[in-house]
């Protein structure tokens, strides 16, 4: 189930690549960077909880190469230096909760959802992962107006 919400734009600092979804192994060399490298620390005291995880720079559809973001949402806008600061604009965005074993069912949820029929507006999407349930995710796709 979906819910259609207006978001404000806010930033994301953390380890960036281009990426593929038909490239899954450079997906998790990404996720292996990130969890080896002290991304928290190095974006300060201000960085969220929760991790994020953007898409962005898409290059046309969601089967073309984007920039994957993975890191804390910041408001600061330093970026320690070997990171990157990814700008979630302000958009429309249907939000999607997904609960039960990570990563498959957050892959479970992207594979309906590049299957549905959305009007996606292929500015930014993002993945928030709860702090406190590492069975939680909260999928943003942007969508037109």
């Amino acid at each position: 189930m979906s819910d259609l919400q207006e978001e404000e734009g806010f930033c994301v600092v953390g380890v960036s690549e281009v990426v593929r979804n038909d490239d899954p192994a450079g997906i998790g060399a990404l996720w292996e960077a990130f969890h080896s490298d002290d991304v928290r620390t190095k974006v300060g005291a201000e960085a969220s909880k929760e991790v994020y995880c953007v898409y962005h720079d898409y290059e046309g559809g969601f089967m073309d190469p984007y920039r994957m973001t993975i890191g804390y949402r910041a408001p600061s806008a330093n970026v320690p230096e070997g990171l990157h600061r990814a700008e979630v604009p302000k958009q429309s965005v249907l939000v999607y909760d997904v609960k039960g074993p990570q990563p498959q069912s957050l892959i479970t949820q992207w594979q309906n959802i590049w299957n549905g029929a959305l009007n996606r507006s292929y500015l930014a999407d993002y993945d928030v992962y709860d702090a406190d349930d590492p069975e939680a995710v909260k999928v943003r796709v942007g969508v037109r107006s």
